[in-house]
């Protein structure tokens, strides 16, 4: 996920320097998950390591997620990518065999329980993978219960999987030349290993993620580009609980033409939209009629340089905005 974190932005007009902050906070486990950047490895780099190593990190979401306020789970299947370094830098020690083992971590009152014992249960196997290849490991809440539902100690457990649960990956790697590295013996660290479990919590039934395509309908003298002009901006959903984030969020008229990135609260799953961050960006909301809406946006300088617009927003995946949808902008 490509997200702008800041814009610097200079003015010509005496006004003072803008900082505009992006940070996105992302939901992770009690067990904190460090990884690499492996886009600055490169086999050289670990000549010195007697195993194959590996990369690993987490997909669209870490971990399952049960919405309570639905009485069901929204996240139930997940993936995390695993890419793989051979131990030796030549190319015909290619790995041959990854296999991925799962332990459950089951607390059931005061006890607490470990199943798969040392070795774990196999969960997949993969094989002939090229080197430094990156693959998925897709994960479903059925596959981790079939596999460990004769071992749970509480058999009248109100879900499959529930909040307690910590599931654990780890695996044994094979090259072609008969190399093992296991990671289940002798091994620590975030690349030896990955953990999920289950999040539970209110969870907004909307998703308004996806690519907008809007049109300017007026525009205030400060404002850069022209009505009738086109483009496109993109929301990101970062959490389940109507946290987003949107690339521009004065679809391209600000005053310098820059992008505008910021945080979205969907503050009443619907609602009530709060823009954080891009000097005070507030939306108003009018004219919502199925996939499309009218978006004014104010900001601090607004009454002092008349810098505003209004567009005439489309959701590109066609889905209707919620109908009582409204931004904290002035109405």
């Amino acid at each position: 996920m490509n997200i702008n974190i800041g814009n610097f932005i200079k003015t010509t007009k005496m006004k003072k320097i803008k900082y505009i902050p992006l940070l996105i906070s992302l939901i992770g486990l009690a067990i904190g998950f460090n990884s690499c950047d492996e886009e600055n490895l490169s086999k050289e780099d670990f000549e010195w390591k007697a195993e194959a190593m590996t990369l690993v990190m987490p997909g669209e979401y870490r971990n399952f997620f049960y919405a309570t306020n639905a009485d069901a789970f929204i996240v139930e299947e997940l993936d995390f990518n695993i890419s793989v370094l051979p131990a030796s830098a030549n190319d015909a020690d290619a790995v041959d065999k990854l296999e991925v083992y799962a332990f459950l971590q089951e607390t059931d009152g005061d006890v607490q329980v470990m199943h798969g014992g040392e070795s774990g249960k196999l969960f997949k196997t993969y094989v002939d993978i090229p080197d430094f290849s990156e693959f998925q490991v897709h994960v479903t809440i059925d596959e981790l219960y079939e596999l460990f539902k004769d071992d749970l100690l509480n058999k009248n457990r109100p879900n499959k999987l529930v909040s307690t649960d910590l599931i654990e990956f780890k695996w044994v790697i094979t090259d072609k030349s008969g190399k093992v590295t296991d990671t289940r013996m002798d091994c620590s660290g975030s690349n030896c290993q990955y953990i999920l479990g289950v999040d539970t919590g209110f969870a907004c039934p909307n998703d308004l993620s996806g690519v907008l395509n809007y049109e300017v309908l007026e525009k205030g003298s400060g404002a850069t580009g022209s009505v009738g002009q086109t483009g496109s901006v993109e929301i990101t959903r970062v959490s389940l609980s109507g946290d987003y984030t949107i690339d521009d969020c004065q679809f391209g008229t600000s005053y310098n033409g820059n992008k505008f990135g910021c945080k979205i609260k969907d503050k009443d799953c619907g609602s009530l939209l709060d823009l954080d961050g891009a000097d005070g960006t507030e939306w108003e909301i009018t004219n919502i009629n199925g996939p499309t809406c009218d978006i004014t946006w104010t900001y601090s300088y607004t009454d002092g340089y008349d810098e505003w617009a209004k567009v005439r927003v489309t959701r590109a995946d066609g889905q209707d905005w919620p109908i009582d949808l409204k931004g904290e902008g002035p109405y």
